[in-house]
């Protein structure tokens, strides 16, 4: 009897403790301490509480809705304004957003057994960091060295990884290519108000930033599934158009041009591309000549008497010779912060050497093999085709902008390796897929089921889009 009066006043103390909600008494007072220590920070400094504040909001929305988490780092991009407060290791909100999802990432691989990938680029990127360490314990330049390798790590691992496992489901991708736009919209029309100089940012990064708003423009509009949504999106890259020809960024032009071909080209539309440009010459001729004539000779001027040709020169003969003091190995990672490193293969010569160089040509040759592979798998009609457009486009604009502009900074490098990220996931799905025929270049001709199999991978399709 003892017994069960002793569970009979245990139940009753628990419905005593509903009944008063004694429950939620420890939540409430840990919420009442929180609001105090934010109340004492706020009288030391407004940024103290509101920092935290974001970080608790981040990581609820990382957890709760990692396609919003994604969206925020790869729209965000744009925005290459140093919040390091004058550090050396200088980030931006991107940055900021990307490292605070690690913590969520780590939760989910134990709770949720999420495996991390980065894809077949993993052995060559282990690689390159094998040189770049070696380069660096030979020539160590102190700080400067570790906070190039962590930048380097961060944007070819780190970001490759979260955008390639950390959404369920592929179309949460498509908010960040949709926030992009809008972000494309806004800093051609600001950037165009102010000649290219607000909040920051000066013309080579809005520029940079445009052409990866006008590459996922365009393949969103070649796979628009309404007449509407690709009105929309022509309205908008119309705008982001304008805004990249004023930009007068030549390194801007020149990756956009070879990321349109790209795109074009998996989706086996050359000829398209080629009415298109036909249509547009005269509009290109018209703005070319309603340019005034000091801004033809800037974008036309390759000689020595132009101050930023003059110095891409300099840098140029700063690289050979460092390149000439240890060709195998180089002088070690950290040199970029040591002169206006505007050429990256002349940069990873100098740092790495031509093995760090051979290294980081592998990477890219791996990861458009990988699409190569991936492609032949995905109908042309499938998002995860624009994954591989995009993540294709986006990497090929920055390495060909990198020639002629700076490679590891903020901004443009990170949209490129998340699209990177994207793409390895694309790649990943269509790898687990029987070869099956699509349109298009590379095709698998099979046999008279070839129809049948055409249906059934359209049927899959958005069952997969959960992998």
């Amino acid at each position: 009897m003892s017994l069960l009066t002793h569970y009979a006043e245990k139940r009753n103390i628990r419905e005593l403790a509903d009944t008063l909600n004694i429950r939620r008494v420890p939540g409430v007072l840990l919420c009442l301490l929180a609001a105090v220590i934010l109340t004492k920070l706020a009288l030391v400094s407004l940024l103290i509480p509101a920092a935290i504040l974001y970080v608790v909001a981040f990581g609820f929305v990382s957890y709760y809705y990692p396609g919003a988490a994604l969206m925020l780092i790869f729209a965000s991009a744009p925005f290459q304004n140093d919040l390091s407060g004058g550090g050396g290791a200088k980030f931006s909100i991107a940055e900021i957003n990307l490292m605070l999802t690690l913590p969520v990432l780590y939760l989910r691989c134990l709770v949720q057994k999420l495996r991390l990938h980065v894809g077949p680029i993993l052995i060559p990127v282990l690689l390159y960091f094998v040189v770049c360490l070696y380069s660096s314990a030979m020539h160590w330049l102190g700080p400067v060295a570790l906070i190039s390798l962590v930048q380097m790590f961060l944007y070819l691992v780190v970001v490759v990884c979260v955008f390639c496992v950390f959404v369920s489901d592929i179309r949460q991708y498509w908010a960040g290519f949709y926030l992009l736009v809008g972000v494309g919209v806004f800093l051609a029309i600001a950037g165009m108000a102010t000649k290219y100089w607000f909040i920051g940012l000066n013309k080579n990064g809005i520029a940079a930033s445009l052409a990866c708003c006008f590459l996922v423009t365009t393949e969103l509009i070649l796979s628009a599934p309404t007449v509407r949504l690709r009105r929309v999106l022509l309205a908008a890259l119309g705008v982001i158009s304008l805004g990249l020809l004023f930009s007068l960024s030549r390194g801007a032009w020149l990756g956009t041009v070879c990321g349109i071909l790209l795109i074009f080209t998996l989706r086996g539309r050359l000829l398209l591309l080629l009415k298109i440009f036909v249509c547009l010459l005269p509009l290109l001729a018209v703005f070319w000549f309603t340019l005034p004539q000091p801004s033809r000779d800037y974008a036309m001027g390759f000689g020595t008497e132009h101050y930023n040709i003059k110095l891409r020169y300099e840098s140029v003969d700063v690289a050979e010779g460092y390149f000439h003091q240890s060709p195998v190995f180089g002088m070690g990672v950290g040199l970029r912060k040591n002169y206006d490193a505007t050429n990256l293969l002349l940069l990873t010569l100098a740092e790495t050497g031509v093995l760090g160089a051979a290294a980081l040509l592998l990477i890219h040759a791996v990861f458009y093999g990988m699409i190569w592979r991936a492609q032949k798998r995905i109908a042309r009609s499938e998002m995860l085709f624009s994954l591989l457009c995009i993540g294709g486009a986006l990497v090929l604009n920055k390495f060909v902008h990198g020639m002629v502009d700076q490679y590891w900074s903020r901004g443009a490098v990170m949209a490129a390796w998340a699209g990177a990220g994207m793409a390895t996931r694309a790649y990943y799905v269509a790898m687990s897929r029987v070869p099956a025929p699509v349109e298009g270049w590379g095709t698998l001709v099979m046999a008279p089921q070839a129809e049948l199999i055409r249906q059934v991978e359209t049927v899959r399709a958005e069952a997969e889009a959960q992998i």
